[in-house]
């Protein structure tokens, strides 16, 4: 391990610039500019370039939680020989802090990571599908403990939390395919699967741990293709189930999906999506204690919702809730049912809000299609249907108050959204100021979108992406990604081709802060 510790800010290291040596030098048009648009838009005042030229290089960012922001970036050579893995703190002006480099082979691949305190998890696969490393890196030093650990049981790994140093894992049995639950203690290298009823249509909807408590709680959705039920498990420190609730279907309504609030045992709810006809397609949201065996909660049909059908037109709007609550008063079941991708609780001033995507399937237009969204280690980490692809029509957010009522509810238009795989394709965060902010890629700018809880805006922004100076050419910007920050701002990044004022043309992965 080899850790440098910055002392100043103007420091210069090789294949990297930091923005606060050239911004007084380059960067004072931009500025005028954006004071122009201040009144507009999202400020961009700080930028991070890294130099790469011709070398394989992988960057991956993470969002710490005071302020800053842990950047790692993996070097190889040309035949994957040999490999440098550095890791760099960046603070709130993108300074580097820190800059330390630990002993990863060339074939350790990075593919989750976790953040508790003042550690980042991250877990990197290798050659062997069933041995994965672990690195627990102190963000306030630079320094870092790797452990290595065989899961037998585990084909792949797709999800992955801590509590209080201890790894819960979530991945496909090499066996049958079917979810399981595993436990790591990295110091005594303790590894066991963890108890669970898995039956053929068993899926893990939620993994949040309550540290304040001591406890990890698991969502686990079930169905024989008939009747379905939830389970919310929690474990202890040592992986020991203190508490196992079953939550049964209310009726003929189907429970398919749901987040767990992170309180204590008594007041816990479930926040999720439910069906009256099969175990695919919503017909819209529920809330229930925790406590309850059976839901005894409220349900929320997407008609009852005064603006999910918002991504219609007027007219096609009005006819479609005519024609629900016909229906409804002849005693049928609704007929609008949608696919839904569930976002994390997010904990607001009044209790909490859900996000949730709406998607459907659709055949690929071309075998070569590359998604966009996807940077760095995601294009291992994800799997992807050979011949679909996911197209979003809108998000719904709504906002519930700490006893599971429904406050409000809105929606944000995706229009022309599109993945290759199907996890979350925007960004939606909760501000400080009450601000509700979505945002995404779309190709080289970020799309985005700025509401208040009831107030239903068709109009989404975009935004480019600023350079050091006004009149340098960005030619080409590749795995455009954008994530939330700190205090309700936001970090882009990716890879860009620019060509600077002086006609010199450089390849840099950059950084830029998005302040809302």
């Amino acid at each position: 391990m080899v850790c440098m510790v910055s002392t100043k800010r103007d420091f210069l290291m090789t294949g990297i610039r930091i923005l606060l040596f050239l911004f007084f030098i380059l960067a004072a048009p931009p500025l005028l500019a954006q004071e122009k648009e201040e009144e507009e838009g999202p400020m961009q005042p700080v930028r991070l370039e890294i130099e790469y030229g011709s070398d394989n290089m992988e960057f991956e960012l993470f969002p710490l939680a005071d302020s800053s922001l842990l950047l790692y970036s993996k070097k190889t050579d040309l035949w994957n020989r040999k490999a440098t893995h550095t890791f760099e703190r960046l603070n709130a002006k993108l300074d580097r802090v820190w800059s330390c480099t630990h002993d990863l082979t060339p074939e350790d691949q990075y593919i989750l990571s976790y953040s508790e305190g003042i550690y980042l998890y991250m877990v990197f696969a290798g050659t062997n599908d069933q041995k994965y490393k672990f690195l627990r890196l102190n963000s306030l030093t630079g320094d870092a403990i790797a452990t290595t650990h065989t899961l037998e049981p585990i084909r792949n790994l797709f999800q992955f939390s801590v509590l209080h140093g201890r790894y819960f894992l979530i991945g496909t049995s090499k066996r049958d395919f079917k979810p399981l639950l595993l436990y790591v203690d990295p110091a005594p290298n303790l590894v066991k699967l963890l108890p669970a009823t898995y039956g053929d249509e068993s899926t893990f909807s939620d993994l949040q741990p309550v540290p304040q408590h001591q406890r990890m709680d698991v969502v686990l959705t079930e169905s024989n293709n008939k009747i379905s039920r939830l389970q919310v498990k929690s474990f202890n420190v040592q992986g020991e189930l203190i508490s196992n609730h079953f939550i049964l279907q209310q009726d003929n309504k189907n429970l398919l999906t749901a987040e767990v609030t992170p309180v204590d045992t008594l007041s816990r709810l479930l926040i999720g999506s439910y069906s009256t006809s099969g175990f695919q397609l919503s017909n819209g949201f529920f809330t229930s204690p925790v406590a309850s065996q059976v839901v005894n909660g409220e349900f929320y049909s997407f008609v009852q919702l005064k603006n999910f059908f918002k991504f219609m037109s007027p007219r096609r709007e009005e006819r479609t809730r005519r024609r629900e609550r016909n229906r409804i008063e002849a005693g049928k079941q609704p007929a609008n049912r949608y696919r839904m991708l569930l976002h994390d609780l997010i904990p607001t001033t009044e209790g909490y809000m859900l996000a949730a995507e709406i998607y459907y399937p659709q055949r690929r237009r071309s075998s070569s299609y590359l998604d966009p969204s996807l940077y760095g280690a995601q294009f291992f980490r994800h799997t992807m249907r050979e011949n679909e692809e996911y197209k979003r029509t809108h998000a719904v957010v709504l906002g519930f108050d700490k006893n599971g009522v429904l406050l409000w509810d809105n929606i944000f238009l995706l229009k022309n959204l599109v993945s290759a795989n199907l996890t979350p394709a925007v960004e939606i965060v909760y501000a400080p100021d009450g601000r509700i902010i979505m945002v995404y890629p779309d190709e080289q700018e970020i799309a985005y979108q700025i509401m208040t809880p009831e107030k239903f805006s068709d109009e989404v922004n975009k935004l480019d992406i600023l350079t050091y100076h006004e009149k340098e050419k960005v030619l080409t910007t590749e795995q455009l990604g954008i994530i939330p920050w700190h205090d309700g701002n936001f970090v882009a990044f990716g890879f860009q081709h620019i060509r600077r004022i002086s006609g010199e043309s450089q390849h840099v992965y950059f950084i830029n802060k998005i302040a809302f």
